[in-house]
Formats: structure tokens, sequence, C-alpha cells
């Protein structure tokens, strides 16, 4: 039997799963975002980690609204399995807790995906958000090309849409990845099976301090460093090493200090880091690492301070866009 629910899949129906811990602060407005869409078949599942915030209490007054459970679970990829086991729809996504469609999103999708047949996924445009919805900027989406897929995540997970075909067929995420679970399905799949590109907003993604993203932003760049090993042969792109030497260098600074002693710190870090993992750069990698010697003092100062800082300012992308 196949992990996918062995239901005969509605027609036309969107199966959303939501996977949620610990985020009551947005969960509604997720929710909403849902609910106001102007397509009449859409399936909610949201699949909770337990949350002790406010989060379950928004569940319920939905009512049958929508399909939820609350209890502690093996992390973010099983609690989207486990919800996808119990989509009943043709068109499957997963909206993270934070995250919101945008107005008209999902009748767009369903639109693209009637007039090309020969289509199994397809992912939008999105726009960055704060806390407060203000939009911080567009997220930095390309058009599909797999090669350039393995040196940067440009595919904003909340505007991808796949057919539960292709899903019975691809398998589930990779229930032992904790971060950048997306990306590396992304990459699975997208080896053998051409995404397509609707270039429309669909999906906002929230940037805010406690998101994966940011609040724990070495533990997935680390995750990320790994999967992009396991499709490079054991290699790393460049950008993601210097992405990786940077982290090391940043932890340096919140040991405090004088400023030189922070500044020669954090230089020795980067120094050491990027030493270490050059021998696993790809292919003409090693131009782009010596361009980057230089430790990116300042910018990592005010990310010190900011962990938005660089995001706001434009010096890097919530994709990581760690070669600066």
């Amino acid at each position: 039997m196949s992990w996918v629910s062995s239901t005969q899949a509605v027609a036309g129906r969107f199966s959303v799963v939501v996977p949620s811990f610990q985020q009551g602060e947005f969960l509604e407005r997720t929710l909403r975002s849902i609910l106001d869409q102007d397509y009449a078949d859409v399936e909610i599942i949201v699949q909770d980690g337990g949350s002790t915030d406010q989060s379950v209490e928004i569940l319920k007054r939905y009512g049958d609204r929508l399909r939820w459970e609350s209890k502690r679970d093996n992390g973010q990829s099983a609690a989207i399995n486990e919800a996808m086991c119990k989509a009943t729809g043709e068109f499957l996504c997963y909206l993270n807790s934070d995250d919101i469609f945008c107005a008209g999103a999902l009748r767009r999708v369903a639109d693209f995906f009637a007039s090309h047949r020969e289509a199994d996924i397809v992912y939008g445009l999105a726009d960055f958000i704060d806390e407060r919805d203000k939009v911080l900027g567009a997220y930095p989406t390309e058009g599909w090309d797999y090669t350039r897929l393995l040196e940067t995540c440009f595919i904003c997970q909340p505007t991808c849409f796949w057919r539960r075909s292709f899903m019975e067929r691809s398998g589930p995420f990779d229930e032992s990845l904790h971060y950048a679970m997306d990306y590396e399905y992304w990459l699975r799949v997208g080896a053998t099976t051409p995404f397509y590109l609707l270039p429309e907003k669909l999906a906002q993604s929230r940037c805010h301090a406690r998101a994966k993203a940011f609040g724990q932003a070495s533990a997935t760049l680390r995750t990320t460093v790994a999967v992009l090993q396991r499709y490079h042969n054991g290699r790393i792109p460049p950008r993601w090493i210097i992405g990786y030497a940077r982290d090391c260098a940043e932890q340096q600074l919140h040991k405090g200090g004088a400023t030189p002693v922070r500044w020669t710190r954090f230089a020795l870090s980067y120094w050491r880091a990027l030493q270490v993992m050059a021998p696993k750069v790809t292919a003409g990698g090693a131009a782009v690492l010596l361009r980057k010697l230089g430790p990116p003092y300042p910018s990592a100062r005010r990310k010190a301070h900011s962990p938005l800082s660089d995001l706001k300012r434009g010096l890097i992308t919530a994709d990581q866009d760690v070669s600066r």
C-alpha cells in the first residue's frame, strides 16, 4: 500500500496540510488565508505537535471547518507526512503555521494544473513579510533549472503544489531532517521531474526571530550543507561554504571582549572554517572562495544585534544567500 492514504482522491480538491507547533500568534492568520480562498473544495489538515500556547483553543473555534490533531510527534517532517496520509485531495501542499496564502492562490493553481496536464508540481512567486504582515520584499524566485537549484533554493516552499499521484510515486519527506526538508525534497524529485513556474504571487513567507530560518539558523545551515553533499557527490557549492564559515565566526561574537579581540576571534574562526571546508568545494568554486577571504565582520555584528538585519538591508534573503 502507498504511504499516502489509499482513499480515492477527490478530483479538484486541495488538501492543505498545516504543520504547527507553538505558533498561536500566527496560526489564525494562516487558517484565515486558506478559508478565505475563492475556491470551493479545500480540505485543511492541521497537524500540531502538542502546542501549549493558544493554538489548540484557536483550532477548537473552527470546528468542522478543518481537521486537526494535537500531540507530540517526531518533528515537522513527520507531522507533514502523517497529515499527508490523511489527505483526500487531488492537489497537495503544506503551509507552515506562520505563512499565508495570497488571495486567489488556490484558484490560480487549479487553473494552471487544468491547462497543463503534463505538470506534476508547480511553484509561484512570494513575498517576505514580518510579524505584522508588512511586506519586506520579494522572494528571489527563478525559473526552473535543476543545475541552478543545486546552488540555491529559489523555490519558496508555501508556493509549491503537487498532484497527489506524483507524491504517491515520489514518496514522503525525509523524517530524519528537522530542517531543510523541503529543499531536500525539491532536489530529490527535481532530478527526474521538471517543476513548472506559475509567475503569480501565491504566498507570503513570514520572517521573524523565532522562525527556523532565523532563530535556528545554524542548525538549518548545517543541515542544508549536509543535504547538498548528497546531491553533489560529497561536494559543497562555494556560497554555502562561505555561509558555514560566517556562521562559525558569528558564534565568536557572543563571547564579548574588546573590539580588537572580538574581530581577531571572528577572523580566525572564519578563516579556519574556510580552510576546513575548501577541499570539499564544487568544481570551479575555489575562485569564489578566494574572492571571499575578507571576514564579513560589520554585517555579522548587525546580524548579532538583529537576526533579520541582513534580510531587511537586502544583504541576504531568507533562502540563505550566504555568499555575501
